[in-house]
């Protein structure tokens, strides 16, 4: 079976886009960090394959590359902000003491 690059690209960008725009984003294990790796990947693969040779040359492939792993940042980026506002709305941090600003490892050093 043989699919052409235009259509793999298609179906990667598409993909891309319904996992940055459409797709749930889950609970807040560490699910999304697998997720944004397979965006980026789709998005470059995308640009691969829907770029043609006559824009950018053969001998410039890395530019494509840049290209796809440039918006795939951006669509991650894009959704690490949607996964904040999502978690975090209405969280207020209460930690405002300096007791709070140095962290916990004075208390828990043994003294001899």
């Amino acid at each position: 079976m043989y699919v052409s690059q235009p259509v793999f690209g298609l179906a990667c960008l598409i993909g891309g886009l319904i996992l940055t725009f459409a797709w749930p984003l889950g609970p807040r294990r560490g699910n999304h960090i697998l997720l944004s790796i397979i965006i980026v990947i789709l998005f470059v693969l995308a640009a691969y394959n829907l770029i043609p040779v006559t824009w950018i040359p053969v001998a410039d492939t890395w530019q494509v590359i840049l290209i796809g792993l440039g918006v795939g940042l951006l669509c991650v980026l894009y959704r690490d902000v949607r996964r904040f506002l999502r978690y975090f709305r209405g969280k207020i941090y209460r930690m405002t003491h300096p007791y709070y600003w140095y962290g916990r490892y004075d208390r828990r050093r043994r003294r001899y």
